[in-house]
């Protein structure tokens, strides 16, 4: 069950931002990170607690990322909360430098997972391919871009390449993400996500309403705390749940940086 959840994670979000990609840049700034990092572990936690004071309870996972110092990944390995390796990702580029394929590998090195990326002449990623372990394809996402360049619309397709669901973004005037809207593969708006932002551009506060029927929509608020390194990085986030007026802690994630010297 790990195992799967963990590969679920990573396969629904490497290499996937919201940013323009005009042209090749380190992967370190693609995966949103400041600084000459060499290495980053994560270590996500239960919590508990008040909203002025939360604390850690059980260790749940962790990962870690290694790059080279010119900012291209070395690799990425995921571990239980007892540190057990779950996999590692090992990664091919093609010609250009962009990492083309990730493979998801086992601790008995075998691959138990294929991520395919496409990219159109102007080195924008266009098309995500998960297959799992026997080769069956699990996800199929296509990518769209407006007239500037920015990711407009994400769709995520069945085996039959039929669209099961689309994501559409509207932006700040800064460039943030400002409300991503989702429909069902009949078209129908099944939920609106509202982002709000801190200084260093991390969403603070993540609005949810899910369309079930024609009654009131169901509204879930996501809350976020942060604190930050010289380089801007974060080294600490804090989620908060808000039910009925009241907010608690449910997750805090550490990570912990090298740099290069």
């Amino acid at each position: 069950m790990k195992l799967k959840v963990a590969l679920a994670v990573f396969l629904s979000g490497s290499f996937i931002t919201f940013a323009q990609v005009p042209v090749l840049k380190p992967d370190v700034e693609y995966d949103g990170y400041k600084g000459p990092v060499k290495k980053i572990t994560e270590v996500l936690y239960e919590a508990f607690g008040t909203q002025t004071n939360p604390e850690k309870t059980l260790k749940l996972e962790s990962s870690q990322i290694r790059y080279e110092r010119s900012g291209k990944k070395i690799d990425v390995k995921y571990f239980t909360g007892e540190e057990e390796l779950i996999f590692r990702i090992r990664h091919k580029r093609d010609g250009i430098g962009n990492i083309s394929l990730d493979q998801a590998i086992d601790p008995q090195d075998s691959v138990i997972g294929r991520t395919y990326y496409s990219f159109n002449p102007a080195n924008q990623l266009v098309e995500v391919i998960t297959y799992d372990q026997e080769m069956d394809l699990e996800n199929r996402m296509h990518v769209s871009y407006d007239k500037d360049g920015v990711v407009s619309q994400r769709s995520y397709n069945d085996r039959h390449n039929d669209v099961r669901r689309r994501e559409v973004y509207k932006y700040y005037d800064d460039g943030h993400l400002w409300v991503s809207t989702v429909y069902d593969r009949t078209d129908t708006k099944v939920q609106e996500v509202f982002f709000e932002y801190d200084d260093h551009g991390e969403v603070t506060t993540q609005t949810t309403f899910d369309y079930y029927d024609d009654e009131e929509p169901i509204v879930t608020v996501q809350m976020f705390s942060y604190k930050y390194d010289d380089y801007g990085n974060w080294i600490e986030k804090v989620e908060f749940a808000v039910e009925k007026g009241e907010i608690y802690p449910v997750m805090i994630i550490d990570r912990i940086y090298e740099y290069y010297k």
